[in-house]
């Protein structure tokens, strides 16, 4: 005899209401009304020449009516043994709202990390090997997230300022310390970020043609980590870093509008 516990049973009881529509509505036969219009796509990790494959990433991006994004990435990094999955909601402008991540490495289970903004305050709570952990950031109004798939690397220059000449120094990134070491909590950091505009380029990738605005960050020109970024969404069309040897390229791309006919 299969015996149900009270708490499984109201488990149960709240996914059946979950599926239900409220009372007096019948259930949608059209788009998705909470989805304005979305994006699905695909990387390749590979070393800068091209001969080595290092790993893959996923994502799927939902706009919503009222402006905000979310993004789900699935990052598989296997020339390190390493696997992310995280998902983020930015507000209309880029600025990040919430997240969630959970990480395996070569050493094993990381863990989970939480993170809560509200207006000036960011808020983190990690689960892990060393137990819970909580964390309170001022945040500042120029910031990202940095969680490590590539996939919202293009939301990391949200508050560029198109007039400017130069290196920007106006912005910071709360980044995750996502290392093999399970001895450091799974919890972040914000440093300062800088970048540079160099210009709109086209650029061909196994994606297609995009018409991209081209960034650079740390270093001279030939060492520096140069990404290009497009669409109004800010998605990362390729990333290549050459102190690593490494070229993230999308390498697959769908995109469309949820419309009522």
């Amino acid at each position: 005899m299969r015996i149900v516990t009270a708490s499984a049973f109201l488990l149960l009881v709240y996914a059946a209401l979950a599926q239900q529509p409220p009372a007096g509505q019948p259930e949608n036969t059209g788009p998705n009304a909470s989805i304005a219009r979305w994006a699905s796509g695909m990387y390749a990790y590979q070393t800068d020449d091209g001969q080595r494959q290092r790993g893959w990433e996923r994502f799927h991006l939902n706009v919503h009516p009222d402006g905000t994004r979310t993004m789900i990435m699935w990052h598989d990094l296997f020339a390190r043994n390493s696997q992310f999955s995280v998902m983020m909601r930015v507000a209309p402008d880029f600025r990040p709202l919430q997240a969630f991540a959970n990480y395996w490495t070569v050493a094993g289970y990381k863990g989970s990390i939480t993170i809560a903004v509200d207006g000036d305050r960011l808020r983190v709570t990690s689960d892990g090997p060393l137990g819970q952990m909580t964390q309170a950031v001022r945040a500042p109004r120029n910031f990202s997230i940095g969680s490590h798939p590539v996939s919202a690397d293009g939301w990391h220059t949200w508050y560029e300022d198109l007039a400017a000449k130069g290196v920007q120094k106006s912005g910071q990134i709360y980044g995750i310390d996502a290392s093999a070491d399970l001895s450091r909590p799974l919890l972040g950091q914000l440093r300062p970020h800088e970048f540079e505009i160099v210009g709109r380029e086209k650029i061909t990738v196994p994606a297609g043609t995009f018409d991209a605005t081209k960034y650079q960050s740390g270093g001279s020109p030939e060492g520096a980590v140069q990404m290009w970024v497009a669409t109004e969404d800010r998605i990362m069309i390729r990333t290549l870093i050459p102190g690593r040897r490494t070229d993230y390229l999308l390498t697959e791309f769908t995109s469309g509008t949820n419309t009522k006919k």
